[in-house]
């Protein structure tokens, strides 16, 4: 008996990867960047919140100060998390096509948890390699804790969704 390969298939199951693949090459991206550049590109969102917190506090924070230090840090750190929280957004829906029916909610969440904690820990050994940079097991942390955040909110948007094509397909 032939078997026949179903191209509808196997783009949709393609087609489900594209958005966390995008992401993982963003991702890639700034952390192949030497560090001067890097810490070029997140000073200027520092400085925004340096302001922001002037004007609140009243106070002037020093450009050598320990304080502005630990805001351009604290950006830094901020901007891992955010990026795995898009990428575990992202991976919901591909391991939602992948998971069977029994325990399936679990499994995607595990699956993608684990998925993302892998990645951050390559991209982590990846700036081994990167002047100036380093890989820290704190921002494999800090990505993994994105991460659960962001499945967190591709379950809410799953479930949005699944509501939404539910209330169309019954009109």
């Amino acid at each position: 008996m032939e078997s026949k390969i179903n191209i509808k298939w196997i783009l949709r199951h393609i087609a489900v990867w594209i958005p966390a693949v995008c992401i993982m090459v963003i991702i890639f991206y700034f952390s192949s960047m030497v560090a001067d550049d890097s810490s070029d590109t997140s000073m200027p969102i520092a400085e925004l919140v340096i302001r922001k917190i002037e004007q609140f506090m009243d106070i002037t924070i020093d450009a050598n100060s320990e304080s502005y230090g630990l805001v351009h840090h604290c950006v830094r750190k901020a901007g891992h998390f955010l990026e795995y929280t898009a990428l575990g957004c992202t991976l919901v829906l591909p391991f939602a096509f992948i998971c069977p029916e029994n325990f399936y909610r679990l499994r995607i969440l595990l699956y993608s948890e684990i998925f993302a904690a892998f990645y951050a820990c390559t991209d982590e050994f990846h700036q081994l390699f990167v002047e100036g940079r380093d890989g820290n097991f704190i921002d494999v942390g800090i990505d993994s804790l994105g991460a659960f955040t962001g499945i967190c909110a591709g379950f809410i948007f799953w479930w949005i969704g699944k509501k939404v094509v539910g209330i169309v397909n019954k009109n």
